[in-house]
């Protein structure tokens, strides 16, 4: 009865997560190009609510049980999968014939070094970007330069906040409440 139970959940929860599965962007190269390009903006999601998740969950059961006989049969679980999975795949071959057409601009259905470089371009600005948000981050004295003390104090100040009795050893316990404490921080 148990086993069966938990079968069902966790099928109940890959039906749930499938259609956010299908719908997720891939980490495929070519996205992460174009996501670099033009980034989009995501609408936040919504506080959803018991109601709508337990309505979210009876419709994905019942698209799982094909022969409406409200349990969910090996059969029924292993063919939903092969959908899903089915479903996922050609959504990232259409994501990935889209970001090709978008690079592939002189239409000949083959990109060159050309146009692959032309797409690598938009990196460059975020990565000196970055680097120029380090240095202000961490050059204390204002030269323009990172010294190894400079790149170490970061490091060495979130240590000695860890190390509560400032033994140069940070416990299991001291680990712990540093744990906590991020935890209840990110609440």
């Amino acid at each position: 009865m148990s086993y069966r139970f938990l079968s069902v959940a966790a099928v109940l929860a890959v039906s749930a997560a499938a259609p956010a599965y299908a719908s997720a962007p891939s980490a495929a190269p070519p996205q992460r190009l174009a996501a670099a390009q033009a980034p989009a903006a995501r609408p936040a999601p919504r506080p959803a609510t018991r109601t709508e998740l337990i309505r979210t969950a009876e419709a994905n059961f019942q698209k799982i049980d094909t022969n409406n006989d409200r349990t969910l049969s090996n059969g029924e679980i292993v063919a939903a999968q092969a959908r899903a999975q089915q479903q996922a795949a050609v959504n990232l071959t259409q994501r990935l014939t889209q970001e090709f057409t978008k690079l592939d601009t002189d239409r000949n259905g083959q990109l060159s070094l050309a146009e692959f470089r032309a797409a690598a371009p938009a990196l460059r600005p975020a990565v000196a970007n970055a680097s120029t948000a380090v240095i202000q981050r961490l050059d204390a004295n204002k030269d323009g330069k990172i010294s190894v003390e400079e790149f170490r104090a970061p490091v060495l100040a979130g240590f000695d906040r860890i190390d509560a009795n400032h033994d140069g050893t940070i416990s299991p316990n001291e680990r712990a409440a540093a744990q906590a404490a991020r935890t209840a921080s990110n609440k």
